[in-house]
C-alpha cells in the first residue's frame, strides 16, 4: 500500500523529478512509480495537465500506459494460475492490455442482452440443432455480427469490446463470444483449436453415440462455424479440411480445449496481426503477454 512506501509529499516530490534530463534519474523515478501501481496513476494524470515541457509529458504517458498494462499483466496471470474458469474474463482482459480504459460493465451487458435475446426463444423441447438454429439467427440475424473477411488481419478483429462494436471479427473471436453465449444459457458449445481456424464444438456423449460416423466424433454431436454464419458440419468435413493444409489429424483437432488455450490462441492472432499491419511496438507489447503462456 502507498501509506507504507511513502507519503504524498514524497510521491509529489518523485514526480517533480520527472522533468529531469539525466537518464539515470528518470529510470529509477520510473521503478518506484512502477512499484508504486495503480495508486500513482490519479497523481501522474494531474501532473500531466500541469506539465509544461513535452518530454515530461511523454515521459507521463508511458508510465501510465508500463503500470495500467503491468496491472493487466498480472491479473491474467492470475486469471491462468487460477485454472482460467472464466472465458469472458480472460477475453476482456486481453482487450485491457490494449484499451486500458474499456468499459466491462457495457461488454457485460451487452452481451447479456444478446442471451437474453437468445433465451427467450429457447424451450426444452429442442433439439441440439435447433438450439444452434436459435443461435445463429440471433447472432449473425437479429444481432447482425459476421466475419470481417474483406478486412482480415486488423488487429481490431481479436479484441471482444471492439467486435462488440463493429459487429465483426474473426473466427476466434466471434466462437469466443459465441461460446460465452451459449455456455450462459447451459448450451454445451466449446473451442476447438483446429489449425488455421477455430471452430465450436457442441459436446453431448449420449446423443453423439446415435449420430451418423460421418459426423460425430466420440462425445461431440457436430462442429459449428461461426466465422461462416453458424454452419453446421460433422468430423470428416475437418479431415477433408487438415487434407487440404496437408496437416496429419491429431486427436486435438476434433476435441474442445481450454480456455487458457483459447486466450492464447488470441493473443498469438494478435501478435501475427500486428506484425502484418507493420506496428512492431504493438506486436512487442502482446509477446510479453504471450509469454505467460510459454
Amino acid at each position: 500500500m502507498k501509506s507504507d512506501m511513502m507519503d504524498n509529499n514524497q510521491l509529489h516530490a518523485l514526480i517533480q523529478l520527472l522533468d529531469d534530463p539525466d537518464e539515470g534519474v528518470y529510470s529509477h523515478v520510473k521503478d518506484k512509480l512502477m512499484e508504486l501501481g495503480l495508486e500513482a496513476v490519479p497523481y501522474l494524470e494531474n501532473n500531466w495537465e500541469l506539465a509544461e515541457e513535452i518530454l515530461v509529458q511523454q515521459r507521463i504517458e508511458n508510465l501510465i500506459h508500463s503500470i495500467k498494462s503491468n496491472d493487466v499483466y498480472q491479473q491474467l496471470k492470475n486469471w491462468k494460475e487460477n485454472g482460467g474458469q472464466n472465458l469472458l474474463n480472460g477475453a476482456i482482459l486481453v482487450a485491457k492490455y490494449q484499451y486500458h480504459n474499456i468499459d466491462e460493465e457495457k461488454i457485460r451487458s451487452k452481451i447479456n442482452q444478446i442471451k437474453q435475446d437468445v433465451w427467450i426463444e429457447l424451450n426444452d423441447d429442442l433439439t441440439a440443432f435447433e438450439k444452434i438454429k436459435v443461435m445463429n439467427h440471433i447472432l449473425f440475424n437479429l444481432h447482425d455480427f459476421n466475419g470481417n473477411k474483406d478486412d482480415f488481419h486488423n488487429p481490431k478483429n481479436s479484441f471482444l469490446n471492439r467486435v462488440i462494436d463493429t459487429k465483426k471479427g474473426t473466427p476466434l473471436s466471434i466462437g469466443v463470444l459465441y461460446a460465452i453465449i451459449a455456455q450462459g444459457l447451459d448450451i454445451p458449445v466449446y473451442g476447438v483449436n483446429l489449425p488455421h481456424h477455430f471452430i465450436l464444438a457442441y459436446e453431448d456423449e449420449f446423443l453423439a453415440n446415435f449420430a451418423p460416423e460421418e459426423m460425430a466424433t466420440p462425445g461431440i454431436l457436430f462442429y459449428i462455424n461461426t466465422f461462416s454464419g453458424g454452419v453446421v458440419f460433422g468430423k470428416q468435413d475437418i479431415l477433408e479440411f487438415l487434407k487440404q493444409i496437408n496437416v496429419e489429424p491429431k486427436e486435438e483437432y476434433f476435441k474442445p480445449c481450454s480456455n487458457i488455450a483459447i486466450i492464447k490462441r488470441m493473443i498469438t492472432n494478435l501478435c501475427y496481426a500486428y506484425e502484418k499491419v507493420g506496428k512492431s511496438e504493438k506486436e512487442i507489447h502482446f509477446k510479453h503477454l504471450l509469454s505467460l503462456f510459454k
